[in-house]
């Protein structure tokens, strides 16, 4: 597209934009806001789209004064954070999850491949075990684990800070090593989907007691996966700004999509510590596992109506 065609095609979203930076958008209605916000993300975009095509052109420093005088309006903030914070985890992190979910699916299905896989692969044979759990696991060398009651003894503490941050790690990874084409995420997905099914077909064809083994499992691995499969949703984002970066350069292609994919970070981080603070506390607790698998099915819906909060409401 030539820039006289490329001008001719946005200006007058441009004079839209111009009109609100001109009256300010104190007291505008919510629709209008929205439509302010719109505008503004549209000409950010066009604005890395012409310093890629037309680096020299008049359009440029336009678009940069424009874009920069909505950005002073855009960003403003307010003298207290609180406002913005609350609105943050209200508002835009749910929607942001909600607008992202089939990166997120499709990270649930590499998942979910490794567990089946790893199930029927370890249920066949229980000394493949070893082949797949990292080591330090005692029962990965062919030992049967004692589930008792369900009840285990251990520094809660300690293992509270051991587990967030070996979470924390695997989810960084599968977080950033999406940059590298999503290929890095996808191994870390799948790879923890055999760890996961390699359990549960030890599990089944060892005859465990299986409300015991998974109300060991779930309570905290509903939070820890749930926060697994957001970090890949997210590197699986960025692994498409890398390779498919349609009319921008591959460069501000990745930026796009890495400033959407790390407003995930803090419900990543948030899920894991509180995931960690359950597997270092709560599943030791020589107490029920169906009350243990009943506070693991609690959080779940706790999580799917948060994500999906508003979504409803506007249908």
């Amino acid at each position: 597209m030539k820039e006289t065609a490329f001008v001719a095609k946005n200006q007058n979203s441009w004079k839209a934009l111009e009109t609100f930076n001109h009256s300010g958008i104190t007291g505008l209605a919510t629709e209008d806001v929205r439509e302010f916000a719109r505008l503004f993300r549209l000409a950010s975009h066009h604005l890395a789209y012409a310093k890629t095509h037309f680096p020299h052109g008049e359009v440029v420093p336009y678009l940069n004064r424009l874009v920069g005088i909505s950005h002073n309006f855009f960003y403003v903030r307010d003298v207290s954070s609180f406002g913005e914070v609350k609105n943050f985890f209200a508002e835009i992190l749910p929607r942001t999850v909600r607008e992202t979910y089939r990166y997120h699916v499709l990270a649930i299905a590499f998942f979910v491949f490794g567990v089946f896989f790893a199930a029927f692969y370890v249920s066949g044979d229980t000394s493949r075990l070893s082949e797949i759990m990292p080591e330090g696991m005692g029962f990965a060398y062919g030992e049967t684990p004692d589930l008792g009651d369900g009840g285990i003894t251990w520094d809660g503490s300690l293992m509270s800070a051991f587990f967030i941050t070996n979470n924390t790690a695997v989810a960084f990874n599968t977080f950033a090593l999406g940059v590298f084409g999503g290929i890095g995420s996808i191994i870390i997905l799948v790879y923890n989907g055999l760890v996961v099914g390699g359990l549960f077909g030890f599990f089944h064809a060892e005859n465990a007691d299986l409300l015991v083994a998974y109300s060991l499992i779930l309570p905290h691995g509903v939070p820890e996966l749930s926060a697994i499969f957001l970090a890949g949703g997210g590197g699986l984002m960025l692994g498409k700004g890398f390779l498919l970066p349609g009319e921008y350069s591959r460069r501000h292609s990745l930026v796009i999509h890495a400033k959407k994919a790390v407003k995930l970070i803090p419900a990543i981080i948030i899920m894991l510590a509180a995931a960690a603070f359950i597997e270092g506390f709560f599943t030791p607790l020589p107490i029920s596992p169906v009350f243990k698998i009943a506070f693991a099915a609690l959080i779940g819906m706790g999580l799917i109506a948060y994500f999906l909060k508003g979504a409803c409401a506007r249908r």
